[in-house]
């Protein structure tokens, strides 16, 4: 089983990839968008804004983060949880130019990415962003409005490419893990 949850940024889901690696014993993916960022020293706002700011190397970094997503995945193969998955193209839509988007979109990577997403051992869950789980730190965005367009975003990747999901809406933790141990 391969468990994902997508959404957009400080809306729960390491918390939750990490909750069900250790109820239920699986894997869990590390966060290799920090990962990149880290390793490239974007590690402030300010970085960040800059690197936001060149969209030929946003774009570049994007798509590095999706391949060795994608490539840390297929080596574990099973039985594990990411708090990542579609919706990190989201980024591409939103941050990259036009011209990215469809490039990344007709890509092989991004078609055998999806076909991994929609196999019969995939549950995918999309969290509904919360305005009281938004947190400022380093690298995250406290941007209402971004994180809401983000999670549109997400939706509709998920609609349009038939990636099945379940909506986890509430922000209690509680619900959050009965709604997913169900």
């Amino acid at each position: 089983m391969r468990i994902y949850f997508n959404g957009s940024f400080c809306n729960g889901k390491t918390t939750c990839k990490n909750w069900v690696s250790k109820e239920f014993g699986l894997k869990a993916i590390p966060e290799i968008a920090r990962i990149v960022l880290a390793e490239r020293e974007i590690t402030t706002k300010e970085k960040l804004q800059e690197l936001r700011s060149n969209t030929d190397l946003l774009f570049i970094v994007q798509k590095e983060i999706l391949e060795r997503q994608f490539r840390e995945e297929r080596s574990i193969k099973d039985n594990f949880s990411a708090c990542r998955g579609i919706d990190s193209v989201s980024f591409i839509i939103e941050f990259c130019q036009p011209k990215h988007s469809r490039e990344f979109m007709l890509s092989t990577l991004y078609k055998e990415y999806l076909d991994w997403l929609k196999k019969d051992d995939v549950l995918t869950f999309l969290i509904k962003p919360e305005k009281s789980l938004l947190s400022q730190d380093a690298l995250r965005d406290s941007d209402w409005d971004l994180s809401v367009k983000l999670f549109g975003i997400v939706s509709t990747l998920l609609v349009t490419t038939g990636i099945s999901y379940h909506l986890i809406s509430d922000p209690n933790m509680s619900e959050r893990q009965n709604n997913i141990s169900n």
